[in-house]
C-alpha cells in the first residue's frame, strides 16, 4: 500500500491536464525486498485516500486509480475513496469491487478530458459537447478547484449520465494476486489499465474453436485431397501451446473492432526491456528470415513492403536457410524488427542444421517480431525474456496460404506505424486465419512512427448518399490514453479522445476522397482491408 501510494508523485500535474499523456510521468519501479524503502521525494501528503482491505488483490486492482488520483492507499474494512474533507464514495458496487474501481477511473478520466478544455488547450471537444448538456457541473469553476474538491464533484454525477460517453478503454489486465506480480504494478498504472483478478472463460479454455474453423476453411474439398506438404506450417494437429516457464506473466487484452479480443501474455521483462532502450541513430533495421524454401512467396511479398515509406530510412536484411549459430547471431543483433518465416515446434526454430531453442540464447537485441510459424507462442515468450519488448505469435497450426496473407498485411501495417495489438486487430478483419495469432510482451510496441501521428483505421459503410465513415483510433507506446484526434472531414469540428472511435460520420464521396488523400492508412470496407491512397481517383 505504501509503495503504490508513491505512484502519483510522478504526475507532472494534478490539474485536469493530467488526462494528457505527456503530463503523466512513469511511476517508480518496485522491487521485492525485506523492508520498505521509499525515496524521500516520493513520500508526501495526499488529499485523497483509497481505503481497501489488506489483501494483494485489493491493492493490485486500485493501483492505476491510485496513481491517477495521486491517492494514498490505506487499510480499510470496505473499499472506498475518502477526501481530506471527509467525503466518502464506496468502491463496492452492486456488481462488485473490480467493476466499481473501473467506473471510478473511467469517470474521473473522462471528466478531466472535459474540464481540461477550460485550461491551456481550449480545443473543441466532442466529449464536452456531448456531456455538458446532461450533467450539472460548472466546468469553468471546476477547473480551478483543488484536486480533492474536483474529485468530489465528479463522483456526485450519476454514472448512468456519463456511461454513454466514456472513452473506449480497450485495455484490461488479468493477473494472480501473488507477490511475484508486484513488479508489474507501476507499468499497469502507467497504462491506466483496468486490472482484474477474475478468471476468464479464455483462461479455462482449451484449443480455440476459431483455430479449427480457420484450418477447416483452408483444408476442405479439393484442398484436402491435394495434400501438399507445405500447406500447413507444422504438423496436422491443432493444439494450444502452454508456457511451462516459472516466469510470472499476466494476461492482457484489448477490445478490438466488433468487440473482438486481442490477447497478450506478458512478463515484466517486456516492460523493463522497453525502459532500457534508447532511440538509435541511423535507419530502422528490419531482419527477414526465411528458413524454408517452400515459403518464399511470403518473403517476396514482404520484401518490397519494409522501407516503402520515403520519409523514413529503413535497412532491410534478408536471410535464407540459417544455421542455428547464424540465427542466434541475428537474434542478438540490436535491430528493430524480426519477420521470421518458417517452422517452429516444441524444440525451437527449424534451421538448416537443427533446432534453435530461444530459451538457450543469451541475449536478444530484436525490439519486436513476427514469428509466422505454427505454435510459436512459447518461443516468442523466450525472446521477450531474453531482451525483446513484444511480438506476434501463433497458438496453433496455421495453413501456409493464410499465413502468407497475414504476414504480408502485418508487415504493411507495422511499416505504417501501427502497434502490435492494432496491427493484429486490423489483420483479423481481413482473414479468419488472423484469429490464430496472439501477442506476447507489450502489445503497444511500434517499430515506426505513424504518418497520421495517431494510428487509425477508417471503417466505411453505405453507398453514395448513405456513406458513413467511422474512425477508430489506437493507442501506442507514444500515444497513450488522453491524446486527441480530429479527422480531416469538413463537417467535423471537434477533437475526439483516444482511444476510441468517432462513431459514424455522414460523408460525401468527395469528402471521403479528400480524407483518403491526406495520408496512407488502412480502410475497411465490405469486410476487406484496403489502402486509402489506392481509393483516390488519379
Amino acid at each position: 500500500m505504501a509503495a503504490v501510494s508513491a505512484f502519483g508523485s510522478e504526475l507532472k500535474t494534478t490539474s485536469p491536464e493530467r488526462a494528457y499523456p505527456t503530463l503523466r510521468g512513469h511511476p517508480p519501479r518496485l522491487e521485492l525486498g525485506d523492508e520498505l524503502r521509499i525515496p524521500a521525494p516520493l513520500d508526501r501528503d495526499h488529499s485523497v485516500r483509497i481505503a481497501v482491505p489488506e489483501t494483494l488483490r485489493h491493492v493490485f486492482v486500485v493501483a492505476p486509480l491510485a496513481y491517477y488520483l495521486d491517492a494514498e492507499v490505506v487499510p480499510g474494512s470496505s473499499p472506498r475513496i475518502v477526501t481530506e474533507s471527509g467525503y466518502t464514495q464506496s468502491l463496492d458496487g452492486s456488481d462488485g469491487f473490480e467493476p466499481a474501481v473501473k467506473r471510478a477511473l473511467q469517470r474521473t478520466f473522462l471528466l478531466d478530458c472535459v474540464v481540461r478544455t477550460e485550461g491551456n488547450t481550449p480545443l473543441p471537444s466532442r466529449e464536452r459537447r456531448s456531456i455538458e448538456p446532461v450533467i450539472d457541473l460548472d466546468i469553468a469553476d471546476t477547473y480551478d478547484r483543488p484536486l480533492a474538491e474536483r474529485l468530489e464533484r465528479y463522483l456526485e454525477i450519476p454514472y448512468e449520465k456519463l456511461e454513454p460517453h466514456l472513452p473506449d478503454w480497450q485495455f484490461e489486465t488479468r493477473l494472480e494476486p501473488t507477490a511475484d506480480h508486484v513488479p508489474f504494478l507501476p507499468f499497469l498504472a502507467d497504462d491506466l489499465a483496468v486490472v482484474t483478478t477474475r478468471e476468464s472463460d479464455r483462461d479455462r479454455a482449451g484449443p480455440e474453436p476459431v483455430a479449427e474453423r480457420a484450418i477447416d476453411a483452408f483444408t476442405r474439398d479439393d484442398f484436402v485431397r491435394s495434400t501438399q506438404p507445405s500447406s500447413v506450417r507444422g504438423d496436422t494437429r491443432v493444439e494450444t501451446a502452454t508456457d511451462q516457464s516459472a516466469v510470472p506473466t499476466v494476461q492482457q487484452s484489448w477490445t478490438g473492432i466488433d468487440d473482438t479480443e486481442i490477447v497478450s501474455t506478458t512478463s515484466v521483462t517486456a516492460y523493463r526491456n522497453d525502459i532500457g532502450r534508447t532511440p538509435k541513430d541511423g535507419p530502422i533495421e528490419i531482419e527477414v528470415v526465411c528458413n524454408d524454401p517452400d515459403m518464399r512467396e511470403e518473403l517476396e511479398s514482404v520484401n518490397g513492403t519494409y522501407g516503402s515509406r520515403t520519409r523514413l530510412p529503413f535497412e532491410t536484411t534478408i536471410h535464407y536457410d540459417l544455421t542455428t549459430d547464424d540465427l542466434a547471431a541475428v537474434l542478438a543483433k540490436d535491430s528493430d524488427f524480426l519477420h521470421y518465416i518458417g517452422h517452429i515446434d516444441d524444440e525451437g526454430f527449424q534451421c538448416s542444421d537443427g533446432k534453435l531453442d530461444a530459451h538457450t540464447v543469451d541475449t536478444v537485441g530484436i525490439k519486436a517480431f513476427l514469428l509466422n510459424a505454427c505454435r510459436s507462442h512459447e518461443q516468442g515468450l523466450h525472446l521477450v525474456e531474453r531482451g525483446s519488448i513484444g511480438g506476434i505469435v501463433t497458438l496453433s497450426n496455421v495453413v501456409n496460404s493464410g499465413a502468407v496473407s497475414v504476414g504480408v498485411l502485418v508487415s504493411q501495417l507495422l511499416n505504417l506505424g501501427f502497434s502490435l495489438y492494432s496491427t493484429l486487430d486490423i489483420a483479423r478483419q481481413e482473414n479468419i486465419v488472423g484469429q490464430q495469432y496472439q501477442l506476447v510482451g507489450d502489445g503497444r510496441t511500434t517499430i515506426t512512427q505513424s504518418e497520421t501521428r495517431i494510428p487509425n483505421v477508417c471503417l466505411v459503410s453505405g453507398e453514395r448518399d448513405t456513406l458513413t465513415a467511422n474512425i477508430v483510433a489506437y493507442t501506442a507506446a507514444n500515444r497513450r490514453h488522453g491524446s486527441v484526434l480530429s479527422p480531416h472531414i469538413d463537417s467535423v469540428e471537434s477533437y475526439f479522445v483516444v482511444p476510441g472511435e468517432t462513431g459514424p460520420i455522414s460523408v460525401t464521396e468527395s469528402e471521403l476522397e479528400a480524407l483518403f488523400d491526406e495520408a496512407l492508412f488502412p480502410v475497411i470496407r465490405n469486410g476487406h482491408v484496403q489502402w486509402s491512397t489506392d481509393l483516390v481517383d488519379d
